[in-house]
């Protein structure tokens, strides 16, 4: 691909976050709940779509423990009508209100604790210092940060070649604070006016407008955008489809929940230009 800048996700992308956000996400099920998912079961909400949010990830299994209660309904079938309904927790919501009777939903939405599933998410991955620090406060559980468990899992010769040849910008669902721990840790410097993060809109992918403000600060013809998810690819194939100044190549990341054959299948399927098996495969490709 002959592209003028690089756009790259962070989350399974240039970090294994398996074991931090994800833990996360079961863990705080669990701790809310006394019941949860098994890990592997996240990628179901993500494949769903508009689950860029882990902290909406963690409130939908939240639902879907919750309605399991009442109603006997598989994690797939679950998924499954949440994507029918557009993806995200919204969606999430109106499945719980088509599977149960007005007063069960009326029992599961009071049960539900959005703030309480937030601030607990948060103690287990920040751990309790950077609980403090980040929130602000004492923590609702005391516990080392799963963030300090995050292997990296890009090159310095990736990285190396990337600064070199091209303009690089990231797009990330993680909170800025976040999302700048996890570049230090790479020790990959980026401007903060070539990332969008959480806190710098609204809409979330796989919305195109970061990606296409991006390409412009970034003042690029062409760009690759590499992740994860299939909404990441979308997020791709979304501002190509809306931006008639610029082309746009969304590209699959097989170091994230979907991998093999079934995940380049799941990537093809939403439009990726190319899918690789880790983000060091991208020197291949520019």
């Amino acid at each position: 691909m002959d592209v003028d800048a690089v756009v790259l996700d962070i989350d399974g992308v240039l970090i294994d976050v398996s074991r931090s956000y994800r833990r996360a996400i079961v863990d705080t099920v669990d701790q809310c709940y006394d019941q949860t998912i098994e890990r592997t079961d996240i990628q179901d909400f993500k494949n769903a779509g508009g689950f860029n949010n882990d902290w909406d990830v963690t409130d939908a299994v939240a639902l879907y423990i919750l309605t399991a209660r009442h109603e006997s309904v598989s994690i797939d079938q679950f998924t499954t009508q949440i994507a029918a309904q557009g993806g995200g927790l919204e969606s999430a919501k109106e499945v719980v209100a088509n599977y149960l009777s007005t007063t069960d939903y009326e029992i599961v939405m009071q049960t539900w604790n959005s703030e309480r599933l937030r601030d607990v998410f948060q103690a287990l991955y920040l751990g309790s210092d950077r609980y403090r620090e980040l929130e602000g406060g004492d923590p609702p559980v005391h516990r080392k940060g799963y963030i300090a468990d995050e292997p990296v899992l890009i090159d310095d010769t990736t990285i190396h070649m990337l600064v070199e040849t091209t303009k690089i910008g990231i797009l990330t669902g993680r909170p800025a604070a976040e999302a700048s721990i996890a570049l230090d840790r790479v020790q990959f410097s980026i401007p903060p006016s070539h990332r969008f993060t959480m806190d710098d809109w609204n809409e979330g992918k796989p919305h195109p407008r970061a990606l296409q403000i991006l390409a412009d600060r970034l003042e690029a013809d062409t760009i690759v955008f590499a992740g994860d998810t299939l909404d990441d690819v979308k997020t791709a194939v979304n501002a190509d489809m809306t931006d008639d100044n610029r082309t746009y190549h969304g590209v699959g990341v097989l170091t994230g929940g979907l991998d093999g054959d079934a995940g380049r299948d799941a990537f093809n399927s939403a439009g990726a230009r190319a899918v690789i098996d880790s983000i060091n495969g991208i020197s291949e490709l520019i």
